[in-house]
This record gives structure tokens, sequence and C-alpha cells, in this order.
């Protein structure tokens, strides 16, 4: 997609939402543009040690948690 055309399109959209809503998305925006960059080196690093914790069954099946957040 062009970028003018997303552009248009995002204006559509954002005159659609009220005030709350402009705030959501300005503060999502915003946090994508202040994301926290890692190098490749650390984030292999990170993705190793989430692989270790699967295998030590140190995580959360999908249907545990929807039970547990069922009684939030």
């Amino acid at each position: 997609m062009e970028s003018h055309t997303i552009e248009k399109e995002l204006s559509i959209y954002l005159r659609m939402l009220n005030r709350s809503q402009k705030e959501s998305v300005l503060s999502m925006i915003k946090s994508f543009i202040n994301a926290e960059r890692i190098s490749v080196a650390r984030y292999n690093k990170e993705l190793k040690q989430a692989e270790e914790r699967i295998e030590k069954g140190e995580f959360i099946s999908q249907e545990d948690l929807e039970k547990a957040t069922a009684k939030w």
C-alpha cells in the first residue's frame, strides 16, 4: 500500500474516534516509536532462554490461561 493511501486511510479512521480512543491510538503509536531496539545477539540469547524455560515446563498453556483469566 502506498504511503499517501495509508495516511489518507488513517486520517479517515482517526476522525471517527472519540477523544479517549484517539489517546489510546496515540499511546500505541508512541510505544512503536519508542520501542527498545535490541541486537541480534541479545534477541537470540533471550530466545534460547525462553526455549529452555519451555523445555523445563515453565509455561502456562492457553487453556490454563483462559481458565485463570475467567476468574478475574
